[in-house]
């Protein structure tokens, strides 16, 4: 008995946490990937997601349509047989986890609101295509992600290129990082689809997309085209390809003034313009 309850003694002894403040803490160690503390290492790898887009905003139906390319490479040591692409656009579809959710507004400094509601708006993305190869790939869509069964298995550093289509209604102001007012005036954000992350920590990152929260997207270049009707004025981050075909000379000499002026606030187009 007594032999009994020393053993026992012992094992609940050994089970309290070490509560001491300076006890290790559990980090991993040092791979060939990354370091103990997370820097790439010599084998460091990252995917890689090139996008070749068009892009048509139609202001009589409020809908943005899309069609391109991506060009995605597997740098990872693993063979792909699916990819998941993200679709923040159904946030906004029937039935979304945002809907159940019933976020509030975020409140910032100054009075901004951040309403990821769209004020009862019901959208979604729809996806027309996504092929490989002039042949529509399996896909089945999980809310704001979608998950695409390759062709075939992707070898590491071996690549594929998807055809894809789209159209999404773009929804009211206060829908987030994009909202529109009336027909005249549009911000748009995450419009197209994105190859989600394969990482060395997690694999997949799948998480949701709620509204909320930045952005863990691949590296790639970005060839886009963006079609408005006349009268409107788009900007947008990227090198302007065609600066002649859509600004006059007075415009285009304030546009090269801006990038000599550091400090400076030059006005491409003025108000009365």
């Amino acid at each position: 008995m007594l032999v009994l309850l020393t053993v026992t003694a012992l094992a609940l002894q050994q089970s309290v946490a070490d509560s001491s403040p300076f006890r290790p803490l559990p980090l991993p160690g040092a791979t060939p990937i990354r370091s103990a503390a997370g820097a790439p290492g010599p084998r460091y790898w990252q995917q890689r997601a090139d996008y070749t887009l068009e892009a048509t905003l139609d202001t009589g139906s409020n809908v943005l349509r899309g069609r391109g390319r991506i060009d995605y490479v597997n740098r990872s040591p693993e063979t792909l047989s699916f990819v998941w692409v993200q679709l923040d656009q159904n946030l906004f579809a029937p039935g979304s986890i945002s809907a159940v959710l019933n976020q509030p507004p975020l409140l910032f400094a100054g009075g901004v609101v951040f309403d990821f509601s769209g004020k009862g708006f019901v959208g979604g993305i729809t996806i027309d295509r996504f092929a490989a190869g002039g042949r529509p790939l399996a896909t089945k869509v999980f809310g704001t992600m979608m998950r695409v069964a390759l062709p075939r298995p992707l070898a590491p550093d071996r690549g594929i290129t998807f055809d894809v289509a789209w159209h999404f209604p773009i929804p009211p102001y206060g829908g987030g990082r994009m909202g529109r007012v009336g027909s005249r005036f549009y911000e748009i954000g995450q419009w197209y689809p994105r190859l989600a992350v394969y990482d060395d920590v997690h694999g997949w990152n799948t998480l949701p997309f709620l509204g909320a929260g930045e952005f863990y997207l691949e590296f790639g270049d970005f060839d886009v085209s963006l079609t408005a009707p006349a009268g409107f004025l788009v900007t947008a981050t990227g090198t302007l390809a065609n600066p002649s075909a859509i600004r006059t000379a007075q415009e285009r000499a304030r546009l090269a003034r801006a990038f000599t002026s550091p400090g400076q606030v030059v006005s491409v187009i003025t108000r009365p313009e």
